[in-house]
């Protein structure tokens, strides 16, 4: 078995951030205190040698002494639980440490000798720049809860070298800003030595890095499991066709489009009710808490009209922007922020995603990731301006997970032009409107929702259209043919029904004027074909005029569970093929679970509304706001295939010993390549030293997903690392090696492949963080058992959708 990706030893963590550093392990020495008295001894034994043993009595100056001295520890004592409550009472947890990423640009690197003082003759250029960053942070106010500091990359810029750094800080009692660390490094762009460097302090950019915190979870009362009872805001999303007018705000006047629509998405009915309502955004803007704000806000206030629709931000553009400027929303106005208000990406047109993606990922250091196959961007920008895509020309389809892209008309002509083929699936598909189809399709080869209700569409050498239901409208048992097919094809289990219904699509799109018609996905003229023998093995189609506009409208049963359908061929060879870093679409029931923008757990896709968990994670978090991440293999990063949602309740085990959880969704997720159920061991799986089974962890300095291979053991194994249940499972890694380049996060799973189904089965939840092992040790892990739960589980989702 071979595995791709770098396997780096991490640097050794800060004490403070280890769970041991919060115990106290130690020996101290009293000495006694001796006190001494010219008063002649009050008793004296003699004994027949000339060595006297004498007791004493304590005077009463040492009497008092002694009490004086109790009387202080008892203080001391006192002190110490005072002080101890407070700080758990009135300071609330520990504050995380927290990193802050940055950049400058330098045009030129000085002489020789134009070098630090305390820096060594061979000194590197990375070196001399730590150290001036260094210098400069210990020098400052900040030097009380200054770590460290560290140079991440030195990239080509337009106008020089553009040099990426990293400062850490151990807040005490307030986190430190992004004002704070700013102020100090543009203070310092100043001084000679970087004036030797040329500079440019314009270039300078600081912001407060996401990434993964190592501080453990503490234990106290878990969350509530019901669905808050308070009530949300909530919003019409129109989707009726609007009056589009022109931009007229000076604030906005820099965006891309200048044709915007009222009533906008903070209310406002006209222009004139927009200036009045200004001052409060510019406060907002003037924070400057994220390089994000200002555009942000002008699409809430001047949002894109695009064929008389009103285009809405990205939800995962509203989580980017509430990262840097959430705290400071006013309270009016934070309904109308409410990311769970924005759509996800689901092709061009969906919505508007984060802008300058390519300038994030530079800022974060990332660039590195440009065109490495793998999307960074909720548009696929970092992977669209390479030289394999240019090349297709204008319009080109992405192969989705390999550095090539395709000309359109290549796409569904039977010949597969990416490697991977996947330019020849989805040419029959189901979904809920043509135009969305081709608007989930135009850019990729994968991507687009298996939606289980919807019309039967196909597609061939870039043309698209429905299938018309003529001559078989009224033949029942024909049209339930074509909807079996269809559907097992699409990996649903089956077809519930299917009918000939009018195209509503299309009567509306004759109704429209054609000056209203300027979705380019919709006006395009629509297609039919029509089936030629829907009892044969193989159907097939022809082309056909359907006069009557009456097409097959499908209904299929449950998506089939453990699929990692975007594998395509090689989903049934298990782990065969599988590199050791995820690729988006290897783990779709994989999902991150974000604590206040942060990444604290882990979690398993088992139904669109719910996932399975550990109830560690929400010991003392009652009040915190949790979301869960799916489709997405970086944290820093943003796919085009990444949904996120809102976490509203959860379900802890009634199993005696068992940490297990069900969390529910906000919104149920939509289906896709890259985010699908997991399945439950099906009765009669054995699990043993032999099964194939896996666990997901996270890499530090990457924040990429890996997997771990490992085999389960005796429960002796797992004695000296947790406390063994009768409900545990207990696993080792396949391979004893340093694995301290990866994390596993708590609540992440334990997947078995069985061979017989050709699934992949959720075994077991980890319930708390494995930290690192020493060297050369593999780290035994201790699991909750799925399979006591299986009853239990279905019964809550079963319960919830009434």
């Amino acid at each position: 078995m071979t595995f791709s990706g770098s396997m780096k030893e991490s640097k050794p963590r800060n004490v403070k951030d280890t769970w041991e550093s919060e115990l106290g392990y130690g020996w101290s020495r009293n000495g006694q205190r001796r006190c001494r008295s010219h008063r002649p001894p009050e008793s004296t034994m003699s004994v027949s040698s000339d060595i006297r043993f004498t007791r004493r009595k304590l005077s009463r100056s040492c009497r008092g002494c002694c009490a004086a001295l109790a009387a202080l520890l008892v203080l001391l004592l006192l002190a110490a639980v005072a002080v101890y409550l407070g700080h758990m009472y009135l300071f609330g947890d520990p504050l995380n440490r927290q990193t802050f990423r940055g950049s400058f640009v330098a045009t030129s690197w000085g002489t020789q000798d134009q070098v630090i003082p305390e820096a060594k003759d061979n000194v590197t250029r990375e070196g001399e720049l730590r150290q001036a960053i260094f210098d400069s942070y210990t020098k400052s106010e900040l030097r009380s809860c200054f770590v460290a500091a560290d140079i991440l990359a030195l990239d080509n810029a337009e106008k020089g070298t553009r040099v990426h750094f990293e400062v850490s800080f151990e807040p005490i009692f307030t986190a430190v800003s992004t004002a704070d660390v700013t102020a100090v490094m543009t203070r310092e762009l100043l001084f000679p030595y970087f004036q030797t460097l040329g500079v440019l302090p314009a270039t300078l950019h600081i912001e407060e890095s996401s990434v993964i915190s190592s501080q453990a979870l503490k234990e106290g009362d878990a969350p509530n499991t019901e669905v808050p009872t308070t009530e949300i805001v909530t919003f019409e999303i129109e989707e009726d066709l609007r009056e589009c007018s022109p931009l007229t705000l000076t604030l906005c006047s820099y965006l891309p489009y200048n044709i915007t629509t009222y009533p906008n998405l903070v209310g406002h009915n006209s222009k004139e009710v927009l200036l009045r309502d200004l001052v409060a955004f510019r406060e907002l803007l003037d924070a400057e808490c994220s390089h994000l704000a200002q555009d942000f806000v002008c699409q809430m206030l001047q949002p894109r009209c695009e064929g008389d629709r009103l285009v809405r931000p990205c939800r995962s553009y509203c989580r980017a922007f509430h990262a840097g400027c959430g705290a400071r929303l006013p309270d009016r106005l934070r309904p109308h922020f409410d990311c769970a208000r924005f759509p996800e990406y689901f092709g061009p047109g969906s919505c508007s995603p984060e802008p300058d993606c390519m300038g994030s990922l530079q800022r974060l250091a990332l660039s590195r990731r440009a065109c490495d196959a793998v999307p960074d961007c909720a548009d696929a920008t970092d992977e669209r301006s390479c030289s394999h895509c240019t090349a297709a020309g204008p319009g080109a389809l992405r192969c989705a997970l390999l550095p090539r892209c395709v000309p359109a008309h290549l796409r569904c002509d039977g010949t597969p032009d990416c490697a991977d083929g996947s330019d020849e699936n989805g040419c029959l598909w189901i979904s809920r409107s043509l135009a969305t189809w081709r608007r989930e399709t135009s850019e990729t080869t994968l991507g687009a929702v298996r939606s289980r209700a919807g019309y039967a569409v196909w597609a061939e050498r870039g043309r698209a259209g429905k299938i018309c239901a003529a001559p078989y409208e009224a033949d029942r048992r024909a049209l339930m043919n074509v909807a079996t097919s269809l559907c097992t094809a699409l990996t649903f289990k089956s077809a519930i029904s299917a009918e000939a219904v009018p195209d509503l699509e299309e009567e509306i799109d004759e109704d429209t004027t054609e000056s209203t018609i300027k979705d380019k996905y919709r006006k395009e003229p629509a297609e039919y074909v029509e089936i030629v023998d829907p009892s044969a093995h193989e159907i097939s189609f022809i082309k056909s005029e359907c006069p009557q506009r009456r097409v097959i409208k499908i209904i299929c049963d449950h998506l089939e569970c453990g699929l990692a359908s975007a594998r395509g061929a090689q989903v049934a060879l298990g782990v065969e093929g599988l590199p050791r870093s995820a690729r988006p679409g290897d783990w779709p029931w994989h999902a991150a679970l974000i604590r206040s923008h942060v990444h604290a757990c882990d979690a398993v896709l088992v139904h669109p509304s719910w996932l399975i968990t550990t109830a560690s994670c929400f010991q003392g978090q009652p009040k915190a706001e949790w979301t869960a991440r799916l489709g997405t293999v970086r944290i820093q990063s943003t796919t085009p295939w990444q949904q996120e949602q809102r976490i509203v309740g959860m379900v802890r085990s009634p199993v005696e010993g068992s940490m297990l959880a069900m969390v529910r969704l906000e919104e149920p997720v939509e289906m896709t390549d890259f985010v699908r159920p997991a399945c439950f061991p099906e009765d009669g799986f054995k699990m043993d030293e032999n099964s194939v089974c896996n666990t997901l962890g996270w890499t530090r300095n990457r924040d990429q997903l890996q997997r771990v291979h490992v085999v389960p053991t005796s429960m002796n194994t797992c004695e000296n690392v947790s406390i063994a249940t009768g409900n545990g499972i207990c696993a080792e890694p396949l391979y004893d090696q340093d694995d301290c380049d990866e994390e596993e996060y708590a609540g992440s799973s334990m997947m078995c492949f069985d061979d017989k189904s050709k699934r992949w089965s959720l075994i077991g939840v980890t319930g708390w963080r494995i930290a690192c092992s020493k060297i050369g040790l593999g780290r035994p892990r201790i699991y909750d058992a799925v399979t006591s739960h299986i009853d239990w589980i279905r019964r809550t989702i079963s319960n919830s959708s009434r």
